[in-house]
C-alpha cells in the first residue's frame, strides 16, 4: 500500500510541465513584449546617424516643461506596476522606481535634462530588470540591495551635512548680529 502511494507521487512529478508554470511563462513573455515596446519607443526608437546611439521619444516629449516629464514618468510607473504583477522582488521594484524617478528628475533640468535623457535609459534598464527577475523571482538581489542601501547612505550623509552646515551658518549669523554668547 505504501509503495502505490509513492508511485502515484512519482507519476505526478514526471507527468510533464506544470500548466501553471507554462501559463505564467506565457504571461511573463506577453508582459515583456509590452514593456519592450514601450521601452523601445521611449528610449531607443531610431538610430542617430553616424553613431551607435539610439534616441526615443522620452527626451523629445521631455522638452515640454514639466508636463512632458510627468507623462513619461507615468508611463515608467506603468512598467513598474506591470513588474509588480509578476512578483518581482521588492528591492528590484525599488530599483525600478529609482530608475523612473531619476529619469523624471533628470528630465526636469531645462535643456541639459533633454541631453542627459539621451544617455540615461531608465525604461530600458527596467525592461532588463523585468527580464531578469520576472521568471525567476528567487534570482540573487544582493547587488540591488547594495545599490539601494548605498544610495540611502549617501542621502543620509548629504542630509546630515546640510543640517551641519545650516547650524554653523545660523551660528555665524547669530554671532555677527551679537545674538547669544
Amino acid at each position: 500500500m505504501h509503495s502505490s502511494s509513492t508511485g502515484a507521487r512519482d507519476r505526478r512529478r514526471t507527468a510533464g510541465p506544470d500548466p501553471r508554470t507554462a501559463a505564467r511563462s506565457a504571461a511573463v513573455l506577453a508582459a515583456e513584449r509590452r514593456i519592450a515596446w514601450v521601452a523601445r519607443v521611449l528610449d531607443d526608437l531610431v538610430a542617430v546617424p553616424g553613431t551607435n546611439a539610439r534616441i526615443g521619444l522620452d527626451p523629445i516629449i521631455g522638452l515640454i516643461p514639466v508636463v512632458g516629464d510627468l507623462v513619461t514618468a507615468v508611463i515608467g510607473a506603468w512598467i513598474v506596476l506591470e513588474a509588480s504583477r509578476f512578483r518581482v522582488p521588492g528591492i528590484v521594484l525599488v530599483r525600478m522606481i529609482l530608475n523612473t524617478f531619476f529619469d523624471f528628475v533628470i528630465g526636469l533640468i531645462p535643456f541639459l535634462g533633454a541631453i542627459l535623457d539621451f544617455g540615461f535609459k531608465g525604461n530600458r534598464m527596467n525592461l532588463e530588470l523585468f527580464h531578469r527577475f520576472a521568471l525567476d523571482p528567487g534570482e540573487d538581489t544582493g547587488g540591488h540591495w547594495a545599490f539601494v542601501l548605498g544610495l540611502l547612505a549617501v542621502f543620509i550623509g548629504l542630509g546630515w551635512l546640510g543640517l551641519l552646515l545650516a547650524v554653523r551658518m545660523f551660528g555665524a549669523v547669530a554671532r555677527l548680529l551679537g545674538i547669544g554668547g
